[in-house]
């Protein structure tokens, strides 16, 4: 017995070393078989962007980074593909208006290009947090992320690059800070170095209005007007009317009126935030069904042994935490979401946002009482904490009128728009708001843009 006991042994560890190197095999297998599904994925989220099919195209991405999370985190394959997803995924929500996704994804992304050591993609990986940041006002860190593509820009002597980031600080940064003479020379540098023609007119033709030269204004605006692009073209008209009709020219104002109409008919309309938001949730919720087809795959694979159901284990725990996670995540943004849809619906936000896509006589036919700006002002605190209390109690001699112009600032409104709402000249509304800073908010001693105080409320 004794005998048979001692024979057994090492056929019991040879059992266990071949049950070892068979499991560390299936496991090497199911790395390359995640890898190749990701990168396959990927490719074909590459060609459905390429050809605007965007929503098709996030699904391929989202559905890339779940396989590549099934993946060797310490690959530098993986590591490099999860960065180019990210930073592609990133770029088709910044176009569908969640630009809080964006960043995140680009921040990760260039993250992982920096430890990589790949500078290219580093360097767009920058230029696209830039843009996110600017999209959601935070100017400071947009400025820093363009300037470190800037950098590596030049050190690669990218020159193509080079000119299109100096229109995008031009763009994003100094018109919004109102830094003309600064958008005038970098845009000029963005024009040499070949940079988008109908932008830079554009920006040129704006920033000398500002300045008040409107000889420089109308040329670079009639370059701008000749586009084949409907958008640029309307941009155009639109600051060319109020041009002429501040020089009491009104027959040529109405004229540059009806060019802006023709060309707005034609001009591609982006979808709306709230429809956006329910592709994304739509792709999230995809995605997660995808994730647990995966994961009862893995449970088919590893139906032997006590390793294999250890493992199953592991895997149903993680989708539970998940789960939950997501589950008091929407918990958590529920009553914020009822806020922001009962914002939507206020008769102030709904003539502001017309107003932003399209100015006509019947978009200009509106009238604002005190219980819709007392309903706007309600909301703001609601979903802002307090702010408009917050912004009284630090500046107290704000008027009502002056948070109302803050309020809309705040929800990233341009100064035409709320000009309009306020019934004021655009160039009027861009001095007050001026006086509003210099006498009433210490502007001679903060040196913060408009825009960035109340950012920091």
């Amino acid at each position: 017995m004794s005998t048979i006991k001692m024979t057994m042994r090492p056929f019991k560890r040879y059992i266990t070393i071949a049950l070892l190197v068979l499991m560390t095999a299936l496991v090497a297998c199911r790395q390359v078989s995640h890898h190749d599904e990701a990168r396959a994925l990927y490719n074909k989220g590459v060609e459905l962007r390429e050809a605007k099919q965007n929503e098709e195209a996030a699904k391929a991405f989202g559905a890339a980074l779940v396989a590549i999370d099934r993946c060797d985190a310490d690959d530098v394959e993986t590591k490099e593909l999860k960065a180019e997803t990210e930073d592609r995924l990133g770029e088709i929500y910044w176009l569908q208006g969640l630009f809080e996704e964006a960043l995140e994804l680009h921040l990760d992304a260039s993250a992982l290009f920096l430890e990589l050591g790949k500078s290219e993609n580093l360097m767009k990986a920058y230029r696209n947090a830039g843009r996110a940041a600017a999209s959601l006002n935070n100017l400071d860190d947009a400025e820093y992320y363009y300037n470190e593509a800037l950098i590596i820009a030049k050190s690669l002597k990218d020159n193509a690059f080079i000119a299109d980031l100096y229109l995008d600080l031009s763009r994003d940064i100094y018109m919004t800070n109102e830094n003309f003479d600064k958008v005038i020379t970098f845009v000029n540098q963005a024009l040499a170095g070949g940079a988008d023609h109908d932008q830079c007119h554009l920006l040129l033709g704006v920033a000398y209005y500002y300045l008040e030269d409107d000889e420089n204004a109308i040329k670079h605006l009639e370059e701008a007007a000749k586009s084949d692009k409907a958008g640029a073209r309307m941009s155009a008209y639109d600051a060319l009317y109020l041009i002429s009709q501040l020089n009491g020219d009104y027959q040529q104002a109405l004229e540059y009126h009806e060019l802006y109409n023709e060309n707005m008919i034609e001009a591609d309309h982006e979808h709306r935030s709230e429809e956006m938001q329910r592709i994304k949730s739509e792709n999230d919720l995809k995605i997660q069904e995808s994730a647990l087809k995966e994961k009862q795959k893995v449970r088919l694979g590893y139906l032997f042994g006590a390793l294999g159901l250890l493992a199953i284990a592991l895997i149903i725990m993680i989708l539970l935490l998940r789960q939950r996670a997501l589950r008091a995540q929407i918990e958590s943004e529920k009553t914020k979401n009822q806020f922001e849809a009962a914002l939507k619906k206020n008769k102030v936000y709904v003539t502001a946002l017309a107003l932003t896509e399209q100015i006509t006589a019947s978009t200009l036919d509106f009238q604002l009482d005190d219980d819709s700006w007392d309903d706007f002002m309600n909301l703001i605190n609601l979903i802002y904490n307090d702010f408009n209390k917050r912004l009284i109690e630090k500046y107290p001699s704000l008027t009502k009128e002056d948070l109302h112009i803050c309020s809309l600032t705040r929800l990233g409104f341009n100064n035409q728009v709320i000009a309009i709402l306020l019934n004021q000249q655009t160039n009027s509304y861009a001095r007050r708001k001026s006086r509003i800073k210099q006498e009433k908010m210490g502007g001679n001693e903060d040196t913060r843009s408009f825009e960035e105080i109340l950012e920091e409320i």
